[in-house]
């Protein structure tokens, strides 16, 4: 990526901006104020997170604002309530004070005098959230948007649950935000208050996997924690990529949904911003956001509404790898979403494993998926924060040959795929709660197997996501499961592969016991979103990747992240770890602030025995300059018996060696169709 250091404004930097709620709470904010708003009101691009901007992110928050203050934007980087160097406490879920908090700022910019009262909202993930939830309420003051890889709706789009079942990634996740919650704020900024919030926020600080499996369905909890398209009002640049398969669906969801003009834009990376994009390519990012804010903010006809509604990355021969840099392929786009061009192919799954366009005559396949089917699915949101590591799924012939597989022919011509792939299967299970995952690959003539994309589907839920239901144990029923959103080339010589299994660890926590599925061949299918060549794709083109400079940042120890796995052969114990550091760093333009962070992951479970199931999550925050020396350490565990899941967590706070903060938690959490 090229740094740029040449742009038509110079700004100022403005470290403890600090803007009062109604409560008395104080927000924590950075400034970016480009040369020309003392005189001229310019608008301001904001974004708004809980994950700090004084420390680890800083010098990717950086390259972001700064890139847009020298395009002549004012820039904020606010913390959220609670989090960074803001007063309060940060709540769980708690959607309704983030947005009428955000509400606030965009109030408080409009009436500064180097505002022209127009506000862009811009983030990802977290800060992709606030964009659109704000979005919501349709404040006067918001213009547009960019939010990339967001969820219009927690439960749906969610490191928590997948097709109503449990992600294990739940833990981790909450373990994170339990750590990230738990960090003070800087006292260089703050004040002899710095340990009064700090212990504030301590007492209040609850592991997020609590409230979560306290919700296993979707009712009025996560119903009120959704947003309604009908409210928004602003233009809206929905953006995603096609490893990042927590969110990807939403960008279509929106693009069909919304009324107000909007654009998306779906690549081939995980959980990261485009011009940072891995796998790559990684894209001119930045400069197309501007486009996206010049056009809504400063009147310009940047001809990006000229241009087609999605644009996409088609994928094509990926390699069967956990990591590769750069994703072989090219740019497609389609001028509407959802596109007419774009018709549903069907393939049935048919007797002796074949998929074929025609139904065979009706049959029967019954099998029982090993636990362990899944340790090739890869991370859920491969992020690659550290650099690359074995994140993606990689090469499926092992769970292949766990599942029940349904192989086409060899293809004789390209086919290639666009959109939300959708599975119609016919079974029966023997147990009242089961699960089912399906896997589209595209094996190679070497054997080699890719997966292409998968569903996840409770099936207690069949009857609707609010009311799980017991399943009789051999009664037929037909279920729809939709695919995770794709883009692929399945070119001559290759096959297409469908693999249907019970289990999907350590993705999706098991059953309570162990599930024999019996599928009914010739009425099962497979439904493709087939795509026709388009020969505009060929005139897609994005600018390189460029950014400003990063926030200097001296590396004191380089940090990492890799994945274990370990099968005891003797007691059939599988155990995943997996290590992360962020590395040790010192902050050079911060006062010299130290800050690092580690984390382990320990997914444990015995073949045959899914109560054996248990994840172990741990996390230590730890800052430094001169005398001031914190730490943080927090670690959640999740277990189960046949009715409950049954959570402990732990956290501490140490000033130098002294603990000055412990607290722990215990609970039993009954399983509701899971």
């Amino acid at each position: 990526m090229k740094t740029i250091t040449d742009f038509p404004h110079r700004w100022t930097e403005t470290e403890d901006c600090w803007i009062p709620m109604p409560d008395g709470v104080r927000l924590a904010a950075k400034l970016w104020l480009p040369d020309i708003a003392p005189t001229k009101p310019v608008p301001t691009i904001i974004e708004v997170l809980p994950y700090r901007k004084r420390d680890i992110y800083a010098p990717r928050d950086a390259m972001h604002h700064r890139y847009f203050a020298g395009h002549g934007y004012a820039c904020m980087r606010v913390d959220i309530r609670g989090s960074g160097d803001s007063d309060g406490h940060q709540g769980v879920f708690a959607m309704k004070q983030e947005q009428d908090d955000t509400l606030e700022v965009l109030k408080w910019i409009a009436a500064q005098p180097w505002s022209d009262g127009q506000v862009g909202m811009f983030g990802i993930s977290w800060g992709g959230f606030q964009a659109i939830q704000t979005a919501y309420r349709a404040p006067k003051e918001l213009k547009a948007i960019v939010p990339c890889s967001f969820a219009p709706d927690r439960y749906t789009y969610s490191q928590v649950f997948r097709g109503g079942s449990v992600l294990l990634r739940s833990i981790r996740w909450s373990t994170q935000m339990f750590g990230y919650k738990s960090r003070p704020p800087d006292p260089q900024l703050v004040g002899a208050k710095w340990r009064a919030l700090w212990l504030e926020r301590l007492e209040h600080n609850t592991p997020q996997i609590i409230s979560a499996l306290q919700h296993q369905n979707y009712g009025d909890y996560w119903r009120s924690r959704a947003i309604d398209f009908d409210r928004i009002k602003c233009p809206f640049y929905a953006v995603s990529g096609w490893a990042d398969s927590s969110y990807v669906g939403a960008v279509g969801e929106t693009l069909k949904k919304l009324k107000v003009p909007r654009k998306g834009l779906i690549g081939p990376w995980g959980h990261r911003f485009a011009h940072l994009g891995v796998p790559g390519p990684a894209i001119g990012f930045l400069q197309e956001t501007l486009r996206w804010f010049d056009q809504w903010m400063r009147a310009k006809n940047t001809g990006i509404m000229q241009e087609p509604m999605l644009t996409a990355w088609m994928p094509q021969a990926v390699p069967a790898k956990n990591y590769y840099p750069e994703s072989p392929g090219r740019w497609v786009a389609e001028t509407a979403w959802p596109s007419p061009r774009i018709k549903a192919k069907r393939f049935f799954m048919n007797d002796g494993g074949r998929l074929a366009e025609r139904s065979g005559k009706a049959g029967k396949i019954t099998a029982q998926s090993p636990l362990t089917l899944g340790l090739d699915c890869g991370e859920l949101m491969p992020w690659f924060q550290h650099g690359p590591s074995p994140e993606m799924p990689g090469d499926q012939r092992a769970d292949d040959g766990k599942s029940i597989c349904f192989d086409g022919p060899t293809l004789t011509k390209t086919v290639e795929i666009l959109g939300t792939p959708a599975a119609t299967l016919t079974f029966a299970v023997d147990q009242p709660t089961a699960f089912i995952c399906v896997r589209l690959c595209d094996v190679a003539p070497d054997g080699a197997s890719t997966r292409v994309t998968y569903g996840i589907f409770n099936l207690t839920h069949i009857n609707g996501s609010d009311k799980p239901v017991k399943l009789v144990p051999g009664r037929r029923y037909t279920v729809r499961v939709p695919l995770s959103d794709t883009a692929y080339s399945f070119i001559k010589g290759h096959r297409m592969r469908v693999a249907v299994s019970t289990t999907y660890w350590p993705l999706i926590w098991p059953s309570p016991k162990p599930v024999t599925l019996t599928l009914h061949t010739g009425k099962s299918a497979l439904e493709l979103p087939v795509r026709p060549p388009r020969k505009e794709d060929a005139k897609i083109k994005f600018k390189p990747a460029e950014a400003a400079p990063p926030f200097k940042r001296t590396a004191l120890a380089a940090g990492g992240r890799n994945r274990v796995v370990r099968t005891d052969m003797g007691s059939n114990e599988t155990v995943v770890e997996v290590t992360d550091s962020s590395g040790r760093g010192r902050y050079d333009d911060i006062d010299n602030l130290i800050a690092e962070a580690r984390s382990t992951e320990r997914y444990r479970i015995i073949e045959g025995d899914p109560l054996s199931c248990e994840v172990e999550v741990t996390w230590t925050w730890q800052f430094e300059r001169g005398n001031w020396n914190v730490r943080t350490e927090m670690r959640t565990k999740v277990t189960c018996d046949k009715r409950d899941f049954i959570v402990t967590a732990r956290l501490e706070a140490y000033e130098g060696e002294r603990r000055v903060f412990e607290r722990d938690f215990a609970e039993r959490i009954k399983r509701h169709g899971n």
